[in-house]
């Protein structure tokens, strides 16, 4: 059977000397792992074509099992974002987590909506750091938590400008006024707490203008990261990257 189905690659993984197995979040919301046959060695574009972030309709044969990959018409290449190593680490940890997020045989229209979302905003000069934490609080109750901060969680003040950090012994923001209780929580600007509820709480199709200062991106991501690790205990592959990113800013 012959299918064409336009969707994202959201993984790439190579195969062999020669192959490829590629997964595409389709227009449905469905993941479609593929084969690629003599991907590395093909001079039809295959290689090209088949890597993370294209945007494309995809044509393959599928009966039982996995597909099989016959051709890319290429809708968007996302080249900018192999010609930057910053922001192609934080666009992998998006496609990671939405990865990592679908259930067995699932489906999700909101996982692909939201990708696509993503890849675009990007594409406009969006940071990729930016919409890294704008998944991972989307998708902070798929893998089993939530994080408040609007309120400090012991005295439960609403008055967002007395936070001054969030804390895993009470689970939350906190305010200034019991910071003592608390010795190991991480402190963050309260503007960080603030941006961070209003992009947990707001629809993404709502989000039109996202410009926001990189030092306070850089809290919010340290933030959202160390949350993923703490709560479910998740470590990303892009991970890795990032942190070795950060390391070399440090020293430079």
């Amino acid at each position: 059977m012959l299918l064409k189905q336009k969707g994202i690659i959201i993984k790439a993984v190579d195969y062999g000397e020669s192959d490829k197995i590629i997964t595409i979040l389709n227009e449905h919301g469905a993941k479609v792992p593929l084969m690629v046959r003599k991907a590395k060695k093909s001079r039809s574009g295959l290689q090209a074509n088949t890597q993370l972030f294209v945007y494309g309709l995809f044509i393959y044969s599928k009966w039982k099992g996995m597909g099989t990959l016959s051709t890319v018409d290429v809708i968007e290449q996302n080249y900018h974002l192999r010609l930057d190593i910053y922001e192609s680490s934080f666009a992998s940890l998006c496609t990671e987590v939405i990865d990592r997020s679908f259930e067995y045989e699932e489906v999700s229209q909101y996982s692909y909506d939201l990708l696509h979302f993503v890849l675009e905003k990007i594409k406009a000069g969006v940071s990729a750091q930016l919409m890294s934490v704008i998944v991972l609080l989307k998708y902070m109750r798929k893998f089993g938590f939530n994080a408040i901060f609007d309120r400090c969680v012991v005295t439960n003040d609403p008055d967002q400008s007395k936070l001054v950090a969030y804390s895993f012994k009470f689970d939350g923001a906190i305010s200034n006024t019991v910071i003592d209780r608390d010795p190991h929580a991480l402190q963050v600007s309260n503007k960080t707490l603030y941006l961070l509820d209003i992009l947990q709480k707001l629809p993404f199709k709502q989000m039109s203008s996202l410009s926001i200062h990189a030092e306070v991106v850089d809290e919010m991501s340290t933030l959202v990261i160390l949350l993923y690790k703490e709560y479910a205990g998740m470590y990303f592959k892009s991970q890795k990257l990032i942190n070795q990113l950060h390391r070399l800013d440090h020293l430079s």
